[in-house]
């Protein structure tokens, strides 16, 4: 009947009524899950980055050891190392381990003979004796942060360095490899001095090239301006992917993209500040102002852990002062990065050339410059070295 019919499509229209609320209820409902999850998603995700952001600056400000023990990275180790044995680890040449006294203990070194005299039987104490033949330079090689001198790419430069007729004095700071100790600024300089006053003894009037890399760099920076202040500068200086001061080697560092949204006085205040109350300062740019020997700055331009305009303003520090200073640049399509321009073919050539220059202005017969203050202008040169 009409009413019977009314009456259903009443009920239809209704239950489709109900049926639509239904499901926009339902929708709403899974929208808001859905949001409430990314929210507590989003919130999940910022707390560890905003947790790194605000708490690790507070806790440099609170506790500068702890930045100080993670910018050694000395607590990186490679299991089951062989320091005795120089050969087992990748070195080409004959050698010796030794050890030196320091302040807080030991320190282990080795010292690496040039592979023209590989298979050649020396005792230890010509090899010793060997460090003042003036046929074969020294270097005195001070390592960057982390592991040790037994390092594959330290290692591959060391046989370099060998092959090209020098002698190498590899060491590690206290606290890192066979040394003992803790390291500080101050302490691992004063390792790096101790290595040095024993090659310089024995070495007598042969020519001693210091070459420091990475961290190293800032170690061997300091050392060579305490040297050169007291009248004592090593032949030459080598920096191998240097960086020009603390600030900026931190700041220009991956770990520190955390931190990076704080003002200049909030980074002095929280980061550097507590840093230097403990003796980290690592100011090369001042340091090497005062340095009376020739200094070779090597940096490669894809250096990803020290961006290589730290190496360019380093560089441009000792130019201002007059310093005898010669920069090259490797192109970033080498691949060089931050620890294998030792691969670079034309390096042989350069270190030759630079450390005979070493050993022409600190003979007898050369001008002496004696300090920063009495030292002559002298001509700053860079090269940018082509692919």
């Amino acid at each position: 009947t009409p009413r019977l019919r009314r009456s259903l499509a009443g009920r239809a229209d209704r239950s489709i009524d109900n049926l639509g609320r239904g499901v926009g209820q339902a929708a709403a409902m899974a929208k808001a899950k859905v949001v409430k999850v990314v929210r507590v998603s989003a919130v999940s995700a910022l707390l560890p980055i905003l947790s790194i952001c605000i708490g690790g600056p507070i806790l440099i400000y609170f506790f500068p050891n702890l930045m100080q023990h993670l910018f050694f990275l000395n607590f990186r180790r490679m299991p089951m190392t062989d320091y005795d044995n120089v050969t087992s680890n990748g070195v080409k040449t004959a050698g010796r381990s030794f050890h030196l006294q320091g302040e807080e203990g030991r320190i282990g070194a080795w010292h690496m003979l040039p592979q023209s005299l590989a298979d050649a039987s020396l005792t230890d104490d010509e090899m010793e004796a060997l460090l003042a033949d003036p046929r074969y330079p020294v270097v005195l090689y001070a390592h960057g942060n982390s592991f040790d001198r037994t390092i594959a790419h330290r290692c591959e430069l060391y046989n370099v360095l060998t092959a090209m007729g020098y002698q190498v004095v590899s060491f590690d700071y206290r606290g890192y490899g066979d040394s003992e100790g803790s390291p500080t600024e101050g302490g691992i300089v004063a390792d790096t001095r101790v290595v040095y006053d024993y090659v310089r003894m024995h070495a007598k009037e042969n020519a001693v090239v210091v070459w420091g890399h990475s961290m190293g760099t800032g170690v061997c920076t300091r050392l060579t301006k305490e040297l050169s202040l007291a009248q004592n500068a090593p032949a030459g200086l080598v920096l191998e992917s240097p960086f020009n001061n603390l600030r900026d080697a931190v700041m220009n560092h991956p770990f520190s993209i955390p931190i990076r949204w704080m003002t200049r006085g909030m980074i002095d205040r929280f980061v550097l500040n507590p840093l230097r109350s403990v003796g980290l300062v690592m100011e090369s740019d001042e340091r090497i102002t005062h340095i009376t020997c020739p200094i070779l700055i090597l940096h490669a331009e894809d250096d990803h852990i020290i961006p290589v305009k730290l190496g360019r303003a380093l560089k441009d520090a000792a130019a201002s002062a007059k310093r005898d200073v010669e920069y090259v640049e490797f192109p970033k399509t080498r691949e060089f990065a931050h620890k294998f321009i030792y691969t670079a073919p034309e390096l042989p050539e350069i270190v030759s050339k630079f450390v005979s220059r070493c050993v022409s202005s600190s003979s007898p017969s050369s001008p002496s410059m004696t300090s920063s203050s009495s030292m002559e202008p002298v001509a700053t040169t860079a090269a940018k070295v082509s692919s």
